[in-house]
């Protein structure tokens, strides 16, 4: 039997961990199998550390970064790539929910179409003050992105910033035609919550540019986001929207 290759889920986090349970449990939600979750954390970041004391899954990994000198989110995700085992990794922001054929479905399109990597280019947005949820423009949506690892290098990498630190990755790897658009907008959801590293004039220019969902589709993703349902329901739901 063909053994799937492992798919390092790589999460920084800063001291919202009621987001980062959600994350967790999309991650453990997942029907692709063979995974991993790295965290990365600051060791001055009590509130994540006590949480995680309490994560005892086997294929979730720690990882406590010193946070004298102060880091970039670039240099964390850096960090997670280097102390990954996978041989692909998968972007896996804390603030945001995936359906849990997300790691399945992107596995797939790199093993059918040979390229290395991949990114949605369509996702669903959700403004947590509003209520309301929206299916986003298009674009190369960052965050989305799964990778073969041995790519990364000092040509290709997250750059040393605070935010804004994965576009020049995308950038690099469509300049090498290395990375494969999908148009696939229910696998994400993209959550603004008022603690976003992007500014909310940033995501006023998002809502503007991407088509509102109906009142009924925006209260399903609300429930979603909230823990009403298990990962199979949640996705199941997803699946259903028709707009």
């Amino acid at each position: 039997m063909k053994v799937e290759p492992l798919i390092s889920c790589l999460c920084v986090t800063r001291d919202r961990t009621h987001l980062l349970h959600r994350a967790i449990r999309s991650f453990r939600d997942q029907t692709y199998t063979h995974k991993e979750l790295v965290i990365v954390y600051e060791n001055d970041d009590s509130s994540s550390n006590e949480f995680l004391r309490g994560v005892t899954d086997n294929n979730i990994y720690k990882i406590e970064a010193p946070a004298s000198p102060r880091h970039t989110l670039g240099e964390l995700r850096n960090l997670a790539v280097s102390k990954s085992k996978g041989e692909y990794f998968c972007q896996w922001d804390d603030d945001d929910f995936s359906h849990n054929e997300r790691l399945s479905f992107q596995m797939r399109v790199l093993q059918e179409s040979g390229l290395p990597a991949c990114v949605m280019v369509h996702w669903l947005v959700f403004d947590e003050f509003s209520g309301k949820a929206y299916v986003s423009n298009m674009r190369p949506w960052e965050g989305s992105i799964m990778c073969r690892k041995s790519l990364v290098g000092d040509d290709i990498k997250y750059e040393n910033q605070s935010k804004g630190e994965d576009t020049p990755l995308i950038n690099k790897l469509f300049s090498k035609n290395l990375i494969f658009p999908i148009v696939m907008p229910k696998l994400y959801v993209y959550v603004y919550h008022g603690n976003n590293v992007w500014t909310e004039e940033h995501w006023d220019k998002i809502f503007k540019a991407s088509k509102k969902l109906s009142d009924d589709s925006s209260r399903v993703i609300k429930e979603i986001l909230d823990g009403k349902y298990t990962g199979d329901e949640a996705s199941s739901l997803l699946d259903q929207l028709v707009e």
